[in-house]
């Protein structure tokens, strides 16, 4: 346990709980924990490879000035369109949406402005070259005649000219133009770099209100500048408390103890199960919000680690869904994968199965449970099937 809110538990990782074959032994990890004095040091002098682009370890502690401002250009946008637009690929959007559907309404677009607390709709496109896509919310957009159909637009790009983001926002733009005139600028704002670049560019010479994506900062890390934070913030999202957890878990996360340190201590266990040749790792989400989550850490891991013939292969789920299409396989197939689970304890509201006398579904013997405790009975039942088999886990 790390504190009273997050829970690591990776004992079925472990020789004691999997056996000797499947499962990490105290000492290696023990021997790996003793390399990580160096590594620390590395990480958090800048001395390191790639330290140049460290600079997500700042954004925790961002002055609530730059806040104050996102959250600003946040209630304009929201105020001016009833449907907001992201256009990004990558970093530029995964992270935004795994917040929004994270902490957010599962059905949020379909909600009433009212019920959406006078946030719009959130759309994100320009992450594909997808015709159909952009021109189906296209249609959802035209014409803007009433409240219900205004709209404002926000694209992410560092350089501007990633093809999918660029395409899209010129086609967006230009109807944009067509639909609002001298005042089409308003309707749009440009996270960009802080002087070069295409978008930079046109976005000067256009007058829209832009963000800086700073130069330290990589696009998959940018969660917790205005490429995450803005899109959160139009949503609805409180982000002054998004970067308070964030504040939290990076004081876990700088802690030099390789044990204490969830950092430190997750990365290893992946390493260590790298070279046994578990070279797929599987993310199981427990949570359909969190599904997001994973495949935004699927870009992080990917992105991130696999270069120079080296790395693994992620991948994500959601349970208790995929259970029933690759359930199987995680539990009798090739013993190359390591799965890591992510488990909400506790759900925001709470539904329970109805009485029903008759017992006309042959429910009865579940008596009047509450969702989330089958989810629960589930989620518990599979990892100790897969500890039986000796399938290493590990669960947060």
């Amino acid at each position: 346990m790390l504190d009273n809110q997050i829970i690591f538990d990776y004992n079925r990782m472990m020789v004691s709980a999997i056996g000797d074959a499947q499962g990490i032994s105290e000492g290696a990890l023990e021997q790996l924990a003793a390399n990580f004095g160096p590594i620390h040091d590395a990480i958090h002098n800048r001395t390191g490879k790639g330290s140049d682009f460290l600079g997500f370890l700042d954004l925790p502690d961002q002055p609530r000035e730059a806040l104050e401002r996102v959250q600003e250009t946040a209630d304009r946008l929201a105020a001016a369109g009833d449907n907001h637009v992201v256009l990004g690929i990558g970093g530029s959007y995964l992270g935004a949406k795994a917040l929004i559907n994270a902490l957010c309404h599962p059905y949020h677009n379909e909600l009433s402005r009212a019920a959406r607390k006078g946030r719009p709709r959130m759309y994100f496109e320009g992450n594909n070259l997808d015709s159909d896509a952009l021109s189906g919310l296209i249609d959802l957009l035209e014409p803007p005649s009433s409240v219900d159909n205004t709209w404002t637009l926000n694209v992410i790009s560092k350089s501007g000219g990633t093809i999918e983001t660029a395409a899209a926002f010129r086609i967006l733009r230009k109807l944009a133009e067509q639909h609002y005139g001298a005042e089409a600028a308003q309707h749009i704002v440009a996270t960009t770099d802080a002087s070069k670049g295409q978008l930079r560019k046109l976005a000067d010479a256009e007058g829209y209100t832009t963000f800086v994506i700073p130069d330290d900062v990589g696009g998959r890390y940018s969660v917790l500048t205005p490429v995450g934070l803005l899109p959160a913030a139009i949503a609805g999202v409180d982000i002054f408390e998004v970067v308070r957890g964030a504040k939290d878990m990076a004081a876990l996360c700088r802690n030099p103890n390789f044990i204490d340190n969830p950092a430190y201590l997750y990365a290893g266990l992946q390493f260590l199960s790298l070279k046994a040749g578990k070279g797929v790792s599987v993310m199981n989400i427990w949570d359909k919000a969190l599904e997001f989550v994973g495949f935004w850490y699927d870009q992080l891991c990917a992105e991130s680690v696999g270069k120079d013939g080296m790395g693994r292969v992620p991948l994500t789920g959601v349970c208790t869904r995929d259970l029933h299409s690759r359930g199987q396989e995680l539990q009798d197939g090739p013993r190359n994968t390591v799965i890591t689970n992510l488990l909400v304890r506790q759900s925001d509201r709470t539904l329970t199965l109805p009485a029903d006398p008759g017992d006309s579904d042959s429910l009865n013997y579940l008596g009047e449970m509450s969702v989330h405790h089958m989810l629960q009975g589930a989620f518990d039942g599979t990892n100790f099937a897969y500890a039986q088999d000796q399938r290493p886990t590990m669960s947060f």
